[in-house]
């Protein structure tokens, strides 16, 4: 990875700083396309939906991405609040790049919550959206602080790749939602190479003991996210009939939670955790029996 400082972070961060009120005034969501890409949804791979069904379901999917993302976010703007005030007087840089991390963290979760408010009124339906926000945020932060880097660091990368690699350039795609999560994606860039920095702040640090835990923790923690993927998939589901106006079969129940319960653990747990980014990141903070301890826990996750 290339050399880069908290100043460097700072300095582009404020670049590309932008209001709530500058992505989503005046904008709103167009009901003819699709409003989330074929590698994020699993609208394609079901065989019970016609087009303009697929369409509506890459639409319901569309509310639940934007709410689980305010959702698998939560606990980064204070785990990183914790961590700027451990910096010392003299590390001024590193206080001041993560405590406008921190910062922006707090303006996407309001953002979010704008978007799915949009969604529904585009919808002209309430999605139905987990719940227990702040309750699961206090999980995560009970959890050792390495663990939970590593697990935002998951985050972070799958930020970028969702943007760069399934939106940017996706020609049917929906434009507002390429404008919501490009502004996001710009602001994620710089968190995502200050939470590289702060892993290897935190590993450098640790015993081996406490590198056992945060292993343990991560896999904890990714296991939870993909118990909340899961409970969203169904309400995915049931927002699906709500939309339709009608009430699917049990095998066609079935094959749509199957496909959208793949596609969700494919965009929240495998683009980040294989990202080339976060291995780099991992394999030089872990040794190889923590690697295949991941790989091994995680595998049954990423086979769908």
């Amino acid at each position: 990875m290339a050399t880069y400082t908290y100043a460097d972070c700072l300095a582009n961060s404020y670049k590309v700083n932008w209001r709530i009120e500058d992505v989503i005034g005046g904008q709103e969501f167009d009901l003819s396309k699709r409003w989330l890409p074929p590698q994020l949804s699993g609208a394609d791979q079901i065989t019970c939906l016609n087009d303009e069904e697929k369409i509506k379901l890459t639409q319901v999917e569309m509310g639940a991405y934007s709410h689980l993302f305010g959702f698998v976010e939560e606990f980064i703007a204070p785990t990183i609040i914790g961590l700027a005030q451990e910096l010392e007087a003299d590390q001024r840089d590193g206080f001041d790049a993560l405590t406008n991390f921190a910062a922006e963290e707090i303006k996407h979760q309001r953002l979010f919550r704008e978007v799915r408010r949009l969604v529904d009124d585009a919808l002209g339906v309430e999605l139905d959206l987990l719940p227990g926000q702040d309750d699961v945020a206090k999980v995560v932060m009970s959890k050792s602080v390495p663990g939970v880097l590593l697990l935002t660091e998951v985050i972070e990368w799958f930020t970028q790749y969702h943007y760069v690699s399934a939106m940017k350039d996706h020609d049917s795609l929906d434009p507002f939602t390429k404008r919501i999560f490009r502004a996001h994606w710009q602001e994620e860039s710089q968190h995502a190479l200050m939470d590289h920095l702060e892993v290897l702040r935190a590993f450098a640090k640790m015993t081996d003991t406490e590198k056992d835990q945060a292993i343990t923790d991560l896999i904890e923690l990714v296991g939870a996210v993909d118990g909340l993927l899961q409970v969203q998939t169904g309400l995915d589901v049931d927002n699906l009939e709500k939309c339709l106006g009608r009430t699917f079969s049990e095998g066609d129940r079935a094959e749509i939670n199957d496909k959208v319960l793949a596609a969700k653990r494919y965009t929240f747990i495998e683009s980040g955790a294989t990202h080339p980014k976060f291995q780099e990141t991992f394999t030089q903070v872990t040794t190889l029996e923590q690697q295949e301890t991941v790989g091994a826990a995680l595998a049954p996750l990423l086979a769908g």
